[in-house]
């Protein structure tokens, strides 16, 4: 699977050869174009090269100069999904990460759907307020963000009040490491690990599976992803938040889950890994 990034450069290096071919088309130099546009020469080529992302008025300005006035909806509409794709963690977090978990509030209201894969923490939606206390606090104290914990915190919480939402179905698949990962303390970890083991049996709207660190996966992706119906996948990286949008990347995000998913325990096999992860931090 290509990663998110690569994902947003290839987007953008497709926008930037529309670009060229419609000023090679119109007979252009880029120097001729810069000249007829009033756009600096320099820009139009970091444009061509997708160094730079072209505005909506550089766009209409671009075409307009190529006679191509009837690509403008067209390629305004590609350079906005690019910039839909990924949104800046550290504008969202200017507040604090309080209006972070808010900003999910209306997705998460009209999303029906929710298939989650996490590798190594515990998926918001089925954290404790102990374990999002830990979670958080380490997302603050390393981008050095507004403190704004309590707000952060209840924010998350409230967020699980959809799991009570009968017309909503969610299936979460984690990685064993994020049983085991120690965000909290030994007896905090133990109660996230009880909550958890609660998911596993009787309860209608949820599946809790684990794929165990004993096996090898169909694959192992670098990154938390989140599907929302079938029309839009989250993706956490640690610079930024990407979201995708077009069918065939939501497809390839779909066939990872469903494969992660058969390589999941589930039931009383991931009850026996959640013993495990909590007799281990019993010891400590």
């Amino acid at each position: 699977m290509a990663t998110s990034t690569a994902r947003i450069d290839e987007a953008k290096g497709i926008l930037a050869a529309r670009l060229r071919a419609l000023r090679a088309d119109a007979g252009l130099t880029g120097r001729a174009l810069a000249a007829k546009t009033g756009l600096d020469h320099t820009k139009i080529s970091k444009i061509e090269n997708a160094v730079q992302m072209p505005n909506q008025a550089d766009i209409r300005t671009w075409c307009e100069a190529c006679d191509a006035d009837e690509q403008v909806v067209d390629l305004i509409a590609a350079a906005q999904n690019i910039d839909a794709m990924y949104t800046d963690w550290r504008r969202l977090e200017e507040s604090g990460l309080g209006h972070v978990q808010r900003s999910f509030q209306p997705l998460y209201d009209r999303t029906r759907q929710f298939r989650v894969w996490q590798h190594s923490a515990v998926p918001g939606l089925l954290q404790t307020g102990d374990y999002a206390r830990g979670h958080l606090r380490a997302i603050i104290d390393f981008r050095g963000i507004p403190d704004d914990i309590d707000a952060a915190v209840a924010a998350r919480l409230k967020q699980q009040e959809i799991l009570r939402n009968g017309n909503k179905r969610f299936a979460f698949v984690v990685g064993e490491q994020a049983l085991r990962t120690p965000l909290v303390g030994p007896a905090e970890m133990a109660a996230q690990l009880d909550r958890l083991a609660e998911l596993t049996s009787g309860v209608a709207n949820v599946s809790f599976g684990i794929v165990p660190a004993t096996i090898r996966p169909p694959l192992m992706p670098p990154e938390n992803f989140w599907i929302y119906d079938a029309n839009r996948v989250r993706v956490d990286t640690v610079p930024g938040q990407i979201q995708h949008k077009a069918p065939s990347d939501v497809g390839v995000y779909e066939k990872a889950f469903r494969a992660l998913s058969g390589a999941a325990a589930y039931g009383q096999e991931a009850r026996v890994l959640l013993r495990a992860a909590a007799a281990a931090f019993g010891e400590r």
